[in-house]
């Protein structure tokens, strides 16, 4: 165990926290004058939509987004998950479906509207094609082959459990 502590000791720094003379920040160190985590706030925004705002904290920032309100499902399921704590799993699975909801909202508003929608434009795959390294291209060839394997397979068992019933 000696041994050990005296070859730590030939390292450089090690156990500068040990004697505050030797920490090398101890001379540029100034006490802060902030007292909140944002500084001092002077001015703050005012909502004019829904902002929600988790329960852990006692006020809405001082600034935030406000082009994107919640609405529809996805806004409730939203709503839903801001009334769990951060901490709980509970509250980010809801927003992760609450996401996935707003994307099928926002084709079925396309479609209302009478656009149709272009994946391989909106998600950039011609860009990813001609421009992404052969590594990343592999990866996401065989995502794809992996996923639509996945697919075929349920399909396949799906249709053999229909015939053995």
């Amino acid at each position: 165990m000696a041994q050990g502590k005296r070859q730590l000791a030939k390292i450089e720094g090690w156990g500068a926290d040990l004697d505050p003379a030797n920490r090398p920040a101890v001379p540029m160190e100034k006490p802060s004058e902030v007292l909140t985590p944002r500084g001092k706030v002077t001015v703050r925004q005012v909502p004019t939509v829904k902002i929600h705002k988790s329960i852990e904290h006692p006020d809405l920032t001082p600034v935030f987004g406000t082009s994107c309100p919640p609405s529809g499902l996805s806004g409730r399921l939203r709503d839903f998950a801001y009334r769990f704590s951060e901490g709980r799993m509970t509250h980010w699975l809801t927003l992760l479906l609450a996401d996935r909801v707003n994307v099928v909202e926002g084709i079925v508003e396309d479609l209302r509207k009478g656009r149709v929608p272009n994946p391989i434009k909106e998600r950039g795959w011609k860009s990813e094609l001609t421009h992404a390294s052969s590594a990343r291209k592999r990866r996401g060839l065989l995502i794809a082959g992996v996923s639509f394997g996945a697919i075929g397979l349920a399909v396949i068992l799906s249709r053999r459990l229909r015939e053995n019933v």
